[in-house]
């Protein structure tokens, strides 16, 4: 328990050390999905609502198979497990990389140090 928290895992764990899914830090920062980026005839694979139905869609995009869902749905569905619903591909087996190339770095950037 202490070396999740020491690594800042993505993995939650119960007491007995046993997996019990993706932590609320993960979930969090899954990507959003405009909604002007959605079809009339997507729908949440989990509880199979038409995005659209809703004024104020609140879907997440997983980052390795693109699967989109309702926040909610894939919120309660990753607290106990990390994979895709869909898919299961396993969430914890890779990590983005970020490209920072084209990032603008502020004049006083590192200026303590």
């Amino acid at each position: 328990m202490a070396l999740q928290e020491l690594l800042g895992s993505d993995l939650q764990f119960d007491q007995n050390g046993k997996d019990k899914g993706m932590s609320e830090y993960y979930i969090d920062s899954l990507p959003r999905v405009p909604k002007n980026k959605l079809k009339t005839e997507d729908t949440c694979a989990i509880c199979q609502c038409n995005f659209l139905e809703d004024p104020y869609p609140l879907v997440a995009k997983l980052p390795h198979c693109n699967h989109t869902f309702d926040l909610e749905c894939l919120s309660v569905w990753l607290q106990s497990n990390h994979t895709c619903p869909m898919c299961r591909d396993d969430l914890t087996s890779k990590h983005l990389d970020i490209d920072t190339s084209q990032c603008e770095l502020e004049e006083d950037f590192n200026m303590y140090g």
